[in-house]
């Protein structure tokens, strides 16, 4: 990449530091740091959810997927996504502010702990969160490090360095404001990214009806939405729905977002504007298939690696200015959604662990100076469990979505919206979901057991039936700490 390229990233990166620095401004407590002080309106709101979902998952190992199988990943995922919006929108967002503000909860499992009654359920939703993150930070980095190996004509290693000091700093010093704030303005740099990626590579392949008939004639199975002889079959389309468009209810860094909203009643919108972001984002995928009509074409050559392919089309296609944009809305993506996780991650570490777990006296000051030492750390151990990642980015972050959707997701969904659901049931199905994510990922990995559906899928599913199963075997707990309009009405 050229230099004009280096210094757009430049000016990219002191942008993303001075809002960091001018969000620390004003931080007092712990809920200015992780909640923004409650005071972030519904834009940020919308923009900061779409960004958080639209990781390097996105951005890195769907073109992949996309330049192995054609449309079938773009039609699987990205459309399931978009009900994502409207299902966690709908159940979480108004119960989960309301009770924010009425009981000063800042994180999932100071939910979890009000409203089931349970310590025991505050130490194993924080050690699952944990689990969860450090496993899909990592194919964020992973992600990054792809990325800036190529823009920095640098190897894996350098980029991965440079990728964690960037993010690590504005996360550690602006919290979840800058954060947001800085969402905003990355998910903007997406759309514009992904509109231009798709525009320029029909330019080099022909045209769109020209790449499809090319990909048509390398494979016909790649234009469609699965196929049970190449690529993504039916199975997985179904797998990609229950985690993707009902099990981004467990997904903490997505939740925690509705503690951050100014006012409840703004909240009624901002489905509709992630919804259209997202759309915008997904035609990036097009990049992964018009590489590969390009390579059928014979103008570039084949890719041993397909998280590759963004770099390389960046590389064989853009123009130096134009990849820079491009290039930032890959990074900005990975950004975004590292940045959410980190602060997640240290708000279970310094928050349910430290002051409400272990009873430690913490003061406002104190609290932000934990939380800063705590960021820098999390950093600093992904980084390291990054150098060498066991899997394709797609894979390792479709592993923790679905960890997290088994794991959190029937529990909290229960926790503002049913009033019968216990405090056993809530334990049960935490625990069983989330080993039985994690087995069943293990078992697929060293080929010992492929099921067809996804394991997340099939472990969400567990997770919901231990729920419903266990609540009701068991006496009903007290939740009149529970708005009756809030769970009642939604």
């Amino acid at each position: 990449m050229d230099a004009i390229v280096l210094v757009m990233f430049a000016g990219y990166f002191l942008l993303t530091a001075g809002i960091g620095y001018m969000s620390s401004r004003g931080q007092k407590n712990m809920s200015d740091f992780y909640v923004g002080g409650r005071s972030m309106g519904p834009y940020l709101i919308a923009f900061s959810a779409c960004a958080t979902i639209a990781s390097g998952f996105f951005f890195v190992g769907l073109p992949g997927l996309a330049y192995l199988f054609g449309y079938q990943p773009m039609l699987q995922i990205p459309v399931n996504a978009l009900l994502a919006y409207v299902v966690i929108f709908g159940l979480l967002g108004k119960p989960m502010r309301v009770l924010s503000e009425k009981y000063d909860l800042i994180t999932v499992p100071d939910l979890f702990e009000k409203v089931y009654g349970s310590k025991a359920l505050r130490w194993i939703s924080s050690v699952i969160i944990i689990l969860g993150i450090f496993g899909f930070m990592v194919s964020q980095w992973v992600a990054m490090g792809l990325l800036f190996q190529t823009l920095l004509n640098s190897t894996y290693v350098t980029g991965l360095i440079v990728g964690v000091i960037v993010v690590g700093f504005y996360v550690t010093v602006g919290g979840q404001k800058g954060t947001m704030w800085i969402s905003a303005i990355q998910i903007s740099v997406m759309m514009v990214g992904a509109v231009l990626a798709m525009v320029f590579g029909f330019r080099e392949v022909g045209g769109f009806t020209a790449m499809n008939n090319t990909l048509a004639s390398y494979n016909p199975e790649v234009l469609k939405p699965w196929s049970e002889s190449f690529g993504l079959s039916i199975w997985s389309y179904i797998s990609f729905f229950i985690v993707y468009a009902i099990g981004t209810v467990g997904q903490p860094h997505v939740s925690t977002r509705f503690f951050a909203i100014d006012d409840v009643k703004r909240l009624r919108w901002t489905p509709a504007i992630s919804a259209v972001a997202y759309v915008f984002i997904t035609l990036f995928l097009f990049t992964g298939m018009a590489y590969k009509a390009a390579e059928i074409q014979g103008i570039v050559p084949a890719l041993e690696n397909p998280d590759m392919v963004v770099g390389a089309f960046l590389v064989h296609f853009i123009p130096g200015g134009l990849g820079g944009i491009i290039m930032a809305a890959a990074v900005s993506a990975i950004m975004s959604t590292v940045a959410a996780f980190i602060l997640v991650a240290a708000s279970t570490i310094i928050r349910d662990f430290l002051q409400k777990g272990l009873n430690k006296e913490i003061s406002g000051e104190q609290g932000i100076r934990y939380s800063r030492i705590a960021t820098a750390v999390i950093c600093f151990i992904t980084f390291l469990l990054a150098l060498n990642p066991p899997d394709l980015v797609a894979w390792i972050g479709n592993a923790a979505f679905g960890f997290f959707a088994a794991g959190l997701g029937p529990a909290l969904v229960a926790a503002v919206r049913w009033r019968r659901a216990t405090k056993e049931g809530a334990i049960a199905s935490m625990l069983i979901g989330s080993i039985t994510s994690f087995t069943l990922y293990m078992l697929s990995t060293f080929g010992i057991f492929q099921p067809k559906l996804d394991g997340g899928a099939i472990a969400f599913i567990v997770g919901i039936v231990v729920m419903v199963t266990v609540s009701l075997a068991t006496p009903q707990g007290d939740k009149s700490m529970l708005p009756a309009k809030v769970v009642e009405q939604g």
